[in-house]
C-alpha cells in the first residue's frame, strides 16, 4: 500500500483521530498533576481553590463515569447514523460520515476526556496528598468542553444527516478527487495530440497476474520511467476497473521495451479488493446517483432534484477544469503513457444513464432532468452539446406516449425544443413532438 492509499484509508477509519486524542491527552494530563504532586500548588494557591483528597477522589470519580456515558451516546447516534444512511439511501455514504473531519474531532474528544478522568483518578486514589488544586479544575474543565462537544455533536449529525447538506458534502469531496486526480496530478502533462509513439516499433502486453480493482495508478513516476526505458505504455484499464487474472493491464512499445523491466510498471498499478475513490471518478458520480435512485424509491422527488442539481454541477466543474486528453508527455514533449480517461460522456451516463431508468413514469423528475441539460448547455463546452441532446433524446424515445397526461406532455415537449435550440438540432425536435402525439 502506497503513502497515499494509507493516508487515504485512515481517514477512512474511527480509530486514528481517538489515538491521537488519546497519546495528546496522556502528555496533557501530566500538567496537572505534575503541578499538584510534584510542585506542590495547593500550598502556594488560595484556599478557596483547594479540595480535600477524598473530595477529589469523588468528583473524578463521578466524571469518569459521565465522560464514559457521553462517549457510548455518541457511539449509539453514530451508529443510528450510519444504519439510516446505509438502509434509506447508499452503503457508500458510510465512510463519507465516517470520513468528516468533525465527527472524528469530536469522538477523539470524547474517548481523551475519558482517558484524562481514568489517568487522574488513579494517581489521586495513590497519592498521599491531603489536597489537590490543579487536578479538580482541570478535570470540571476537560468535562465541560465534553459536554459542550456533545451539543456540538447532535447538531453536527441532525444537520449532516439533512439530504441537501449530504449531496453537498459528496459533490465537494468528488470536486476534491477532480482537483487532486484529473488537475494537479495530470493536467501538467496532458497534450491535445498523440505525436510520436512509436507505432513501427513492436508492441508487447502485460496481463494481470491477480484479479481486483484498480486502485490507483501512478502516473507521474510512470512517466519518468517510460522515458527512462524509452518506450510508450497505453493503459487498457483505469482506475475504478476490475480485471481479472489474465486480462490485458497495459502494452508498451518502443526502442526499449525488449529490454523493460516490467516488475517496476506493475508495481505503480496497485489493485485489491474493493473499489478506492483515491483516483476513481466514476465512483463519485455513481454516489450521487445512487442517493438519486433511493429517494425515488423512497418517494421523495426533492431529494432527488436536489441530488440532479448537484451532479449537474460537478459535471460542470469537470468540463470547465480539465482537457481529458488521453495523452501523457514527459518534460521533452515526447508521449509516454496513454489511458482511458473519463469523459463528459461517460460522466452523464454514469450518473444520469441510472436515473433514468427510475424516471420513465415521473414527470416531475423528467421534466427537471430536461431543465438542468438546458442550463448545462450554458456552462459546458460547445463540444459536448451533442452529447447531452442525444442522451435527452434517447430518453424521451423510451419513455412511452402514454405515460404523462396531454398538458404534461405539452409542457415537456417546450422544453425539449428549447433544448434542441440551444444544441442546434432542431430538427431532431419533430421526431420527438412525433412520438409524444401531442396535437
Amino acid at each position: 500500500m502506497t503513502r497515499r492509499q494509507r493516508k487515504h484509508e485512515a481517514q477512512m477509519n474511527l480509530w486514528m483521530m481517538p489515538t491521537i486524542y488519546i497519546l495528546a491527552t496522556l502528555v496533557l494530563v501530566a500538567i496537572p498533576l505534575s503541578l499538584d504532586l510534584y510542585f506542590n500548588l495547593p500550598t502556594m494557591a488560595n484556599g478557596f481553590f483547594n479540595a480535600s483528597a477524598s473530595n477529589t477522589s469523588t468528583l473524578v470519580s463521578a466524571l469518569v463515569s459521565g465522560t464514559l456515558l457521553l462517549a457510548a451516546y455518541t457511539l449509539n447516534s453514530i451508529l443510528v447514523a450510519l444504519t439510516s444512511f446505509s438502509s434509506e439511501y447508499s452503503p457508500r455514504m458510510l465512510f463519507n460520515f465516517i470520513s468528516d473531519r468533525t465527527t472524528q474531532h469530536i469522538l477523539g474528544l470524547f474517548y481523551g476526556s475519558f482517558v484524562f478522568m481514568l489517568v487522574s483518578f488513579l494517581f489521586v486514589t495513590n497519592s498521599s496528598r491531603d489536597y489537590f488544586t490543579a487536578v479538580p479544575i482541570s478535570s470540571t474543565l476537560v468535562t465541560l468542553a465534553a459536554v459542550i462537544a456533545f451539543a456540538v455533536f447532535v447538531n453536527h449529525t441532525t444537520t449532516w444527516m439533512q439530504m441537501h447538506n449530504v449531496v453537498d458534502a459528496m459533490k465537494s469531496e468528488s470536486e476534491r478527487i477532480i482537483q487532486s486526480t484529473l488537475i494537479d496530478e495530470l493536467e501538467p502533462y496532458r497534450c491535445d495530440e498523440p505525436g510520436y509513439t512509436f507505432e513501427d516499433y513492436p508492441g508487447y502486453t502485460y496481463k494481470a497476474s491477480s484479479s481486483g480493482y484498480i486502485q490507483l495508478i501512478n502516473f507521474v513516476d510512470m512517466i519518468k520511467q517510460a522515458k527512462e526505458d524509452n518506450v510508450v505504455v497505453k493503459l487498457d484499464a483505469k482506475a475504478g476497473d476490475f480485471v481479472l487474472k489474465g486480462n490485458r493491464l497495459f502494452s508498451y512499445r518502443g526502442p526499449g521495451a525488449q529490454d523493460l523491466q516490467i516488475e517496476k510498471y506493475n508495481k505503480l498499478i496497485q489493485t485489491g479488493h474493493k473499489r478506492s475513490e483515491i483516483q476513481d471518478v466514476d465512483m463519485s458520480m455513481n454516489k450521487l446517483s445512487e442517493i438519486a435512485i433511493k429517494s425515488i424509491g423512497n418517494d421523495d422527488p426533492n431529494s432527488a432534484i436536489n441530488t440532479f442539481h448537484q451532479m449537474a454541477d460537478l459535471m460542470i466543474n469537470m468540463d470547465a477544469s480539465t482537457t481529458l486528453h488521453p495523452y501523457l508527455q514527459d518534460e521533452d514533449e515526447q508521449t509516454r503513457v496513454v489511458y482511458n480517461s473519463v469523459t463528459f460522456s461517460t460522466y452523464l451516463h454514469e450518473g444520469f444513464g441510472r436515473i433514468r431508468h427510475y424516471t420513465q413514469k415521473d414527470y416531475l423528475l423528467i421534466l427537471e432532468m430536461i431543465q438542468i441539460f438546458i442550463r448545462m448547455t450554458d456552462s459546458v463546452s460547445k463540444k459536448n452539446h451533442s452529447i447531452i441532446w442525444e442522451f435527452a433524446h434517447d430518453t424521451i424515445m423510451h419513455i412511452p406516449q402514454t405515460a404523462f397526461y396531454r398538458a404534461d406532455r405539452l409542457q415537456l415537449l417546450g422544453y425539449l425544443k428549447r433544448l434542441a435550440e440551444v444544441t442546434d438540432h432542431d430538427m431532431d425536435y419533430y421526431e420527438l413532438e412525433k412520438h409524444l402525439q401531442v396535437h
